[in-house]
């Protein structure tokens, strides 16, 4: 799968002023708003939450994976953010979250799109030296590399 298709630079937001776990949807979720990339924010942010309330994407370490897969969905996407704050997440780890992958998928791929980013992301995030690359980021094109290179890797 090609990277380049679900992110761009206008998917990353480095510097998000949030303070709550719906505050960081709500906020990544409106760069998905601003490209067309979901039909209604509000259903986008309502599936998210209902995925959260099943069971936590606090992945651990500082990163949380939510994902929403909808028919609000028109583009396969992966959205993410940096916060300034630490945000309570209920993480596997218990620790709060910093750093924010969110999937955006069509309910029409959700067998296959979905399932190849969670298991590769989540794959990779075990790894410490991935995650700190992620984390002491500072340049969206920055992270376009470190994913480039995951999607190639995952590819050979």
């Amino acid at each position: 799968m090609e990277i380049k298709s679900l992110i761009n630079e206008d998917l990353i937001e480095l510097n998000l002023d949030a303070t709550t776990q719906k505050e960081v949807i709500s906020q990544l979720t409106s760069l998905l708003g601003k490209q067309g990339r979901i039909k209604s924010e509000t259903a986008f942010i309502q599936g998210v939450l209902e995925r959260e309330a099943e069971f936590s994407t606090g992945f651990g370490n500082g990163f949380a994976i939510p994902h929403c897969k909808s028919d609000t969905v028109r583009t396969a996407s992966i959205i993410i953010g940096k916060t300034t704050n630490e945000i309570e997440w209920n993480s596997l780890d218990h620790n709060p979250v910093t750093f924010i992958i969110m999937l955006a998928i069509p309910e029409s791929e959700g067998g296959t799109t979905h399932l190849q980013i969670l298991s590769t992301l989540s794959g990779k995030l075990m790894d410490d030296e991935f995650r700190g690359q992620l984390m002491n980021t500072t340049q969206p094109e920055q992270i376009l590399d470190l994913l480039d290179e995951l999607v190639i890797q995952k590819t050979i």
